[in-house]
């Protein structure tokens, strides 16, 4: 069952910065890759103008995979709570979110009508 935080005054950079809770172990061979499942994410309800809307929160649907070249994404699969979806689709791209290998802006953020939210990030730890 995902679970959900339902307050919005705290900044999303302190919310995805604290997402990962484990670190992955670094890929061992050339087509290796680290996954990680399962772990604290935050992540939020777009609003039409794709602000920052209602905060969620989940453990379950998440994982982040880094690539032996050091590509790391992360995705965040949420349940909107009951109300708190969007009218229609919404998204936000381009805001910090942080990943295992630190702070990135390759981010989007995208809620449905049907109450689904995905939050994914992706990060280059090899430049």
């Amino acid at each position: 069952m995902k679970k959900y935080l339902g307050f919005s005054a705290i900044a999303l950079g302190l919310v995805v910065a604290s997402m990962p809770l484990a670190m992955p172990a670094s890929a061992q061979s050339d087509n290796a890759a680290d996954i990680s499942k399962d772990f604290g994410c935050g992540g939020f309800v777009p609003t039409a103008t794709g602000g920052r809307g209602w905060r969620l929160f989940s453990r379950d649907g998440t994982h982040s995979t880094t690539n032996s070249a050091g590509v790391t994404s992360l995705v965040c699969h949420f349940d909107i709570p009951a109300g708190k979806e969007p009218a229609t689709a919404t998204r936000a791209e381009g805001f910090r979110c942080g990943t295992f290998l630190g702070l990135t802006t390759d981010s989007k953020m995208v809620a449905t009508p049907g109450g689904q939210a995905t939050l994914t990030c992706k990060i280059n730890g090899s430049t």
